[in-house]
């Protein structure tokens, strides 16, 4: 087995977390909390994450340890000013603090997918899983996928029981649906009562179906591939969103008044018919400028929960192209900061330092709703490899030089600079969502065995988990 092949490390919560002698913060740190499915309010993830990780470090510091509301001023797209919030975590006897932003996407997919969407979506998501199928089955047995679909002993992908489980869920919709049409109508043939029973089950119904479309739709709409889609634009502006809110705590300079996209621009702009010795000069005193600043945090955690995770994973795949491609304005293509003298330079992913899954679906999005492309299409199918390319391991071992013959390896020029970026990932045997990660490398799967009955479902349970957070304060708050 290769060592890009080697399975991810599973711990114990309980036996690796200590509720106790935490250390507080030795720089300024950005939590980025990133919401998944469901009915979400604004400030609500800010709200259960913090009071999580402030009922430890009151525990810890007692009357040493103070909260605080901060108002963030931020550039909108039409160069107007709109005001985030951040909580901020403080240590009596420490200059250093810890700021936590959310990042609340909901209002993007509220009511966008209908039940008919859903089901055309589903479909489709089907058929697609059932043409390669056998390809998945291959990844699985390579990096000792856990799910059902595998032997615990052999290893071997479970055909019977994968195609059973797809047939199942490809008629799910249409069985509710029939199933509940069904129930209104023989309530509707009670005499007297059935006309304003059937009224009121009716008015039930509709919510029930808009709730549960609305929470299924951020999957949907989410995860849709093709540009010519409907959702797609809206995929995009979740996507973008969640860029901006990592690329402000990254870029932030510890003087608030010194407008660093502002610099950047003056700098393009007075470039314009200059020579290149010109150009040059410019570029040195642009460069002089920013080794005058410091940021503003030195440390950055992303934290997403459910499908929030995803959106994250994304957005960490876009701010490695963006620094690749010299778009990040206080670091080089080499991701290299331009802060600070160059004794002390630092790299990207020693700034953007952490990454926190829980309730995580990433295996199961790589496993049924990664993008469908031919063998033929090795091209393509290279192309996409490397853009989404963070920490993910090879998917596509079963076209290659030795089984295409027509397959010529197509070298990229985009670096990954965050590949050294620490990740945990905490999961449940009974949240059905997650499950630990073997599509993906550098990371630790963390084992939370939460006490729920035999038909319990544990999805939320990390958010009120006093060892979750004292296993993030331990890993990634020092």
């Amino acid at each position: 087995m290769g060592a890009n092949s080697k399975p991810n490390p599973h711990q114990v919560l309980n036996l690796v977390a200590t509720a106790t002698d935490l250390q507080w913060v030795s720089k300024n740190t950005a939590i980025l909390v990133v919401h998944g499915i469901g009915n979400q309010l604004p400030l609500e993830t800010i709200d259960q994450f913090g009071r999580g990780l402030i009922q430890q470090y009151r525990a810890e510091y007692r009357e040493g340890f103070s909260i605080s509301h901060k108002i963030v001023s931020k550039k909108s797209d039409d160069n107007g000013v709109w005001f985030d919030n951040a909580l901020r975590l403080q240590k009596d006897d420490s200059e250093y603090f810890i700021d936590i932003y959310e990042y609340y996407w909901a209002d993007y997919t509220e009511d966008k997918a209908s039940w008919k969407d859903l089901n055309t979506w589903l479909q489709g998501v089907v058929n697609g899983a059932e043409k390669f199928y056998k390809r998945n089955g291959q990844i699985g047995e390579q990096y000792k996928d856990k799910s059902p679909f595998f032997d615990t002993k052999t290893g071997k992908f479970k055909v019977g029981i994968y195609r059973f489980f797809m047939s199942v869920v490809s008629k799910v919709f249409l069985f509710i649906d029939m199933i509940w049409r069904i129930i209104i109508w023989l309530i509707s043939l009670i005499p007297f009562l059935g006309k304003f029973a059937d009224s009121l089950l009716q008015s039930y119904a509709d919510t029930i179906v808009h709730d549960l479309t609305n929470i299924l739709g951020d999957v949907a709409v989410y995860n849709v591939v093709d540009p010519k889609s409907k959702f797609y634009g809206v995929r995009r502006k979740i996507l973008d969103g969640a860029v901006k809110a990592i690329k402000y705590l990254v870029e932030r300079p510890a003087d608030d008044d010194f407008d660093l996209q502002a610099v950047v621009d003056k700098v393009k702009e007075n470039k314009l018919g200059l020579n290149t010795v010109e150009k040059s000069a410019l570029d040195e005193e642009l460069e002089l400028e920013l080794r005058c600043q410091h940021l503003f945090y030195s440390s950055v955690v992303i934290a997403g929960h459910s499908l929030g995770s995803q959106v994250a994973y994304d957005a960490i795949n876009k701010i490695n192209l963006l620094v690749n491609e010299g778009e990040l304005l206080n670091y080089d293509k080499n991701a290299l900061c331009k802060f600070g003298d160059e004794e002390h330079a630092h790299m990207l992913s020693e700034q953007l330092c952490g990454f926190i899954t829980f309730g995580c679906p990433l295996d199961k999005i790589v496993f049924f709703l990664r993008e469908n492309v031919s063998d033929n299409e090795y091209l393509r199918q290279q192309f996409l490899d490397n853009y989404h390319g963070f920490k993910q391991r090879p998917l596509n071992t079963a076209n290659s030089e030795k089984t295409n013959k027509k397959y010529m390896r197509l070298p990229c020029n985009m670096e990954k600079r965050l590949d050294a970026i620490k990740w945990r990932n905490y999961y449940d045997s009974k949240d059905y969502i997650s499950g630990g990660l073997d599509y993906y490398t550098k990371l630790t799967n963390i084992d939370c065995r939460f006490k729920a009955g035999t038909f319990g479902f544990t999805h939320s349970y990390y958010w009120d988990c006093p060892r979750f957070y004292a296993d993030i304060i331990d890993n990634f708050l020092v």
